[in-house]
């Protein structure tokens, strides 16, 4: 999606305009190469990019703490909240699904590492009842032409999405931390 000299050529505008912006990411906390990881993950979940300035400055926040991929993704994302929001608002009013706390407690107790960034390792049968479940109330969401929105802890949200994009791709999943744009929910 987005290549190495495509994000070196968009840190080069943004340096034109915000200089201390991009020299206290690049080198100096990230590489351009963490960037593109971010950016591209951004633009996998269907996040726009257009707002490069408040990207990075979130990046720079997050990274003297945290250099892993899903973190600053979370970062960015915590950022671009309220636009990442507005697709799903129907005059200012979010519709969305929330787990049950207890079943929100227990995917993050059984989070682990993966080679993608962090697995919600649940049992077979509660994570196929999950999906079905998700699957049922998506379509449903659709049926009354809105569009099926997942909110849960940010802890969770990117191995959530891991877990329920294959099976219910058209489900956005997004975490409370980006609900600012919302008069309603």
């Amino acid at each position: 999606l987005l290549g190495r000299e495509d994000v070196r050529m968009l840190t080069e505008v943004v340096k034109r305009t915000n200089p201390v912006v991009v020299e206290e990411l690049t080198p100096a906390q990230l590489s351009l190469g963490e960037v593109q990881l971010v950016l591209q993950a951004l633009l996998d979940e269907g996040v726009a990019i257009r707002d490069l300035v408040r990207i990075f400055e979130a990046l720079s926040l997050k990274a003297p703490r945290s250099k892993e991929p899903d973190a600053l993704v979370e970062a960015a994302r915590t950022a671009l909240g309220p636009a990442i929001a507005a697709p799903y608002l129907v005059d200012g009013t979010l519709h969305v699904m929330t787990f049950d706390p207890q079943l929100e407690q227990r995917l993050l107790e059984t989070m682990r590492p993966g080679d993608h960034g962090p697995v919600i390792a649940i049992d077979p049968d509660t994570g196929g009842a999950m999906i079905t479940e998700l699957l049922q109330q998506a379509t449903d969401m659709e049926n009354r032409n809105l569009r099926p929105v997942l909110v849960c802890a940010p802890q969770v949200r990117a191995a959530v999405h891991r877990l329920v994009g294959p099976t219910v791709p058209r489900l956005a999943v997004l975490s409370y931390q980006e609900l600012g744009g919302a008069t309603r929910i």
